[in-house]
């Protein structure tokens, strides 16, 4: 077994996605409030409010007065509204939400977020090995087994075990046995990985890679629900 230390993980958010899916809906923008509750559904409130502003967003909904205060602090001048309930509109605004970020199986749109780990570890096992706690999942034949560095304590949800579409290098494959706290593995096969290869739980269909939607149509969870879970030891990174 080789092993890693010093891994990444990390939500690649793309602003100029979140912008051009805002252009493109039919409502006027400035008769519209974002949703911008549980932290932008994990994307990041103010990197998504300054974007949505920019896009020509009308209002703004957040879950507490201290995200309006944080938005305010951030010279962000659109009105926002604090949301005691889950909302469906205010002060006379539609109310645009997860379809903003890609999350609405409804009104399809580009994904904002792409969702990345590493390889830590690999091993080649026999067939019937059994893997992780419970041992849920075994090999059914002499397959390679890699360690992903990602966990429950970074807000993957647990019932993703033996279900989560996952794409390691050019393999495609799925969570294998029960997600431990700060890892789970994959079970390639007959492919290979190293050390340090990239994961994507979820990205973006036109690359080949998994989606949120995927994830939400396995795990039978909504979408926002997932990203929303999704933890402060995940680095948010934001590109144009």
């Amino acid at each position: 077994m080789t092993i890693r230390t010093g891994v990444r993980r990390r939500a690649h958010i793309d602003l100029s996605v979140i912008r051009s899916t805002a252009a493109s809906l039919a409502t006027p923008l400035p008769d519209c409030a974002a949703d911008l509750r549980a932290d932008a559904y994990g994307h990041g409130l103010i990197p998504v409010a300054r974007a949505l502003t920019d896009a020509g967003v009308g209002g703004f909904v957040v879950s507490r007065v201290e995200d309006a205060a944080a938005i305010a602090d951030e010279g962000v001048p659109v009105p926002t509204t604090v949301a005691a309930h889950p909302p469906t509109a205010t002060d006379d605004r539609a109310l645009l939400g997860p379809e903003l970020l890609g999350l609405d199986p409804t009104r399809p749109s580009a994904p904002a977020m792409r969702l990345e780990g590493e390889v830590i570890a690999v091993k080649r096992v026999p067939a019937h090995r059994g893997v992780s706690y419970g041992y849920t999942y075994r090999t059914e034949r002499p397959s390679t087994l890699v360690l992903v560095a990602l966990g429950y304590a970074d807000g993957i949800l647990r019932v993703a075990s033996n279900k989560a579409p996952v794409k390691v290098g050019a393999t495609t494959g799925r969570i294998t046995g029960r997600i431990a706290m700060d890892q789970f593995v994959v079970d390639l096969g007959d492919d290979s990985a190293e050390p340090g290869d990239a994961v994507i739980l979820f990205g973006d269909a036109a690359l080949g890679e998994p989606t949120v939607l995927d994830w939400a149509d396995a795990l039978g969870v909504a979408a926002p629900v997932i990203t929303s879970r999704l933890g402060r030891r995940i680095e948010r990174t934001y590109c144009e």
